[in-house]
This record gives structure tokens, sequence and C-alpha cells, in this order.
């Protein structure tokens, strides 16, 4: 069936055998391994009585065939693919590289020149790194839970349970999204050739790498001018020298030094997962961009394909052929949304809820110029951060709905059924990232969120009127540890 294994550099199919050639090498006498007389001698035994000619697999010419070595050359010429450098599994590499940095994604070889190179395993160096990054932020929150047993529970302390605890849930859900990204990008590699004759999109890989830059970059400056903002609170709470990074940290994790001994070992651990942490907060955004922003280009691609013959005539199975590739995108985005809804849902919930947060601090008093610069640098970050998430996964299903209008305007002699079908397709269907399925991210979710926290910030300001007239309540008060 095949010719010597040195001069083999792929798979022999059953189309391209030369039968002749294999007819006159059966009628030869081949030499007989040792292993083949075992099978040989085995067979013999197991099959006492019975003609083995018939068991055995065959093809149309009676030739034995070898499917597993077939598969397994197969695949060897698979892996040595290479991808190209704007297709998405080389081009989101630099933020899948950054994800496992902030002990998210624990999935091995995303270096790999293509997606069969991708596996997850369970006892593996990333999945260990996540597991401490878990156990870590899992023992603080149970420090912040007996605080809050211990103290009452008040809006401000749900702060920091809201943010150790969806840490948490962020963590817990990458490893999810780790197990099932080789499937994932598996499919997404299937949609590129079968869509090769419309190319890659122009420098995917430079656009994920500045949406990187700029996420990271600001995410690291909020959380730095937030440490300061954090020092200046505790210059009157310290005598001066190093003893300031004693009192910062002491008010920054009181859950922690309030049930143990202030150290400087426990402090800068708690320090570098803070910082983790608040990486790993923002990565989750970013993470629903980079994806949503690759699925949308993809549409992009389809509709200038579909606006550079608008109003010709053609034949039925040039719209037979955009309708099957709209509806691999439109099954790669039911895809996504199963695999990404979670983490949507997530986002969302938390970024409404800061934002709440924010709303509330901005009634109390600032104490200094620069507090009232980082309030309004991290709040303007934050609602940023957010209308990004919304309009890159919104734009999905802006995307999905431009083929009509160019389907409205097929000439007469071109419309038939292929067309009909693909406009019903694109009318009927709503393609969309949803979060869970209790809601789809589109342009007006941004007009219901943005009245859900007009609402909210009125009601603040009434209650807060309220309170400030019967009590006069101060704010400016500062508890040191």
């Amino acid at each position: 069936m095949f010719d010597d294994d040195n001069n083999n550099t792929g798979p022999v199919y059953l189309k391209h055998r030369n039968f002749a050639e294999s007819a006159y090498r059966r009628q030869q006498p081949q030499p007989i391994s040792a292993v083949q007389l075992a099978n040989s001698a085995f067979n013999s035994k197991a099959n006492k009585g019975n003609n083995i000619s018939n068991l055995e697999i065959q093809d149309d010419h009676g030739m034995p065939v070898n499917y597993v070595r077939i598969k397994a050359l197969e695949d060897d010429i698979r892996m040595n693919i290479i991808s190209d450098k704007n297709s998405l599994h080389r081009a989101i590499t630099p933020v899948l590289i950054l994800a496992q940095i902030c002990a998210l994604l624990p999935v091995q070889g995303i270096r790999g020149q293509n997606t069969s190179y991708l596996v997850f395993n369970w006892f593996s160096w990333p999945v260990i790194y996540v597991f401490i990054v878990i156990s870590a932020s899992l023992l603080i929150l149970s420090f912040s839970l007996i605080k809050i047993y211990m103290t009452g529970l008040t809006y401000y302390s749900t702060g920091e349970i809201m943010f150790f605890g969806s840490s948490l849930v962020i963590y817990i859900l990458f490893i999810h999204l780790a197990r099932e990204w080789p499937k994932v990008m598996e499919k997404w590699e299937l949609m590129e050739r079968e869509m090769r004759q419309f190319g890659y999109p122009s420098k995917t890989a430079f656009k994920f790498k500045i949406l990187t830059s700029i996420i990271m970059v600001l995410a690291i400056t909020e959380h730095s001018a937030s440490v300061l903002t954090g020092i200046m609170k505790a210059i009157p709470c310290s005598t001066g020298g190093l003893d300031i990074f004693r009192a910062y940290f002491s008010m920054s994790f009181r859950q922690v030094f309030t049930l143990i001994n202030y150290s400087l070992v426990i402090a800068i651990p708690l320090g570098f997962l803070n910082l983790m942490l608040a990486c790993a907060w923002n990565y989750m955004d970013l993470f629903i961009i980079i994806l949503a922003c690759a699925l949308s280009d993809k549409f992009k691609q389809l509709n200038q394909k579909l606006a550079s013959v608008k109003g010709k005539v053609l034949p039925s199975t040039y719209w037979r052929k955009s309708r099957e590739t709209y509806n691999l995108l439109a099954s790669l985005t039911q895809d996504f949304d199963e695999f990404l809804s979670p983490v949507i849902l997530l986002s969302f919930a938390n970024n409404l809820y800061f934002i709440c947060l924010q709303l509330l601090n901005s009634l109390k008093p600032m104490h200094n110029v620069w507090e009232a610069i980082y309030f309004v640098f991290s709040f303007t970050y934050l609602v940023g951060r957010t209308c990004a998430v919304s309009l890159y996964a919104a734009s999905i299903n802006d995307q999905s709905k431009k083929p009509k209008a160019i389907l409205f305007s097929v000439p007469t002699e071109s419309y038939g059924v292929e067309v009909a079908r693909f406009l019903t397709q694109v009318t009927s269907d709503e393609l969309a990232l949803t979060g869970c399925n209790f809601f789809s991210v589109t342009r007006t979710l941004m007009l219901t969120v943005a009245g859900t926290i007009v609402t909210y910030e009125i009601v603040l300001i009434q209650f807060n009127s309220v309170n400030n007239d019967g009590n006069g309540q101060n704010y400016t008060a500062v508890y040191c540890p």
C-alpha cells in the first residue's frame, strides 16, 4: 500500500494509488517481519475455521486499507502547517501569553504554529500556578467575610467582597475556557480554511497588540494611582519614614491585619496579588473585546464582498455559496456565545456594580486635589472600558444585519430560492453575544444600562440629601488601623 518509509512525504489516498503497481508487488515475495508473523499467528488462532480475507477492510480492488497509518500521516502533515500571521491563533498569541502571566487561561501550545498544538492538561505548571492564585484569593475572601461578620455589613464593605469574590469567579471561569479553547480554535481554523478565498483581515495581529497595550497600560496606571492615593491617606496614620508602608498595607488590607499581626513578609505578596487580581479583572474585558473584534472582522469581510457585487446579475450558485459562508459564521457566533456568555454576564455585572459604587463615592467630600483627579480618571476609565466592551460585542450584531440591504437590491433576474433563503436567515436570525441568554449585547443595551445608572444616581442624591439634613453625617474622618 505504501512505498518505502524513507520516501514517504504524505498520506497515500485511495484515489491516488497505483493499483497496477500494487498488484505487481503483491505477486512478489516480500520479507516478513517478526511482528507480522506474530500477528498472523494470533489471527490464525482467533479466526480458526473462518475466511480472514472477508474480515479485513478492503478497497474496490481487494487491497487492505491501513486507515490508522493514513490518519497518523494526515495528522503529522496538519501539525506542520504554519498558520498565517493574521490568523486568530497566531494573532492572539501575545494576548494569551499575558493571560498566563496573570494566571488566566492555562492552556498549553499557544506558541504552536497552528491549533493542533493546543492542549489542556490538569497536571501542568500553568494550572498549578492558577490554583495557587485561587487559593490565595479564597483565603483573602475568607478574611473579608470574617471581618464583615465581626463589624457588620455596610455598602462600602461589600466592595472588597465583590472585588475578591468576582476575581475568584474569573479564575474559575477561565479554567473552563482553557478546557474548551482547543475545540473553539479548531472550529475557528476550519472556518478560516472555508473562507480562504476572502483572505485574512489585514493587520489583525497589530490591532490586537494595540488594544491590549491601551487597556493594560490604562489598567496598571489606574491601579498605581489607587496605590498612591492609599499611601497619601495613610500618611496621617504613620510615624514617618518606612512606617508609611505599614500604615498603607494595614489600611488597604484591614481584613487581613485585623486578624493577624502586620508583617512585611505577608504584606508584599498581598500587594502583588492585588495587582494580579486587578489585571485579571481588566483582562476579562479585554478578552471579550479581542474575540468580538475577530468575529466582527470576518462578518465585515463577507459584507465587503457582497457590497462589491451590489445590484449585479449573478447566478444562484454565487448566492448559495455566500449564504453558506454566512451560515458558517452564524454557527460560529452561536458557538462563541455558548463559550463566552458566562464571562460576558460577569463582566457586565462587575462593571455595573463598580460604576454604581463610584457614583456613591462621588457624594463624599474629597480630601485633596489628587484624590479628586484619581476619582475622575478611575471613573472615566471604568465607563470607557464598559462602553468599549459593549460596542465591540454589539458590532457582531451590527455586521450580521448588513447583508440585508444588499439582498434587497438584488436584480429581478438574479432573485431566486437561494436569495430568498439568504434574506430570510439574515432578517430572522438574531446573531449577538449574550450574557447566559439573560440579555443580548446590542447597541440598545447601552441605553438600558445608562438609564439604570442615571436612575440609581438620582436615588443616591435624594438619599444622601435626606441623611445630611437629618444627622449632618461627615465622611472626612480617617480611621487609622
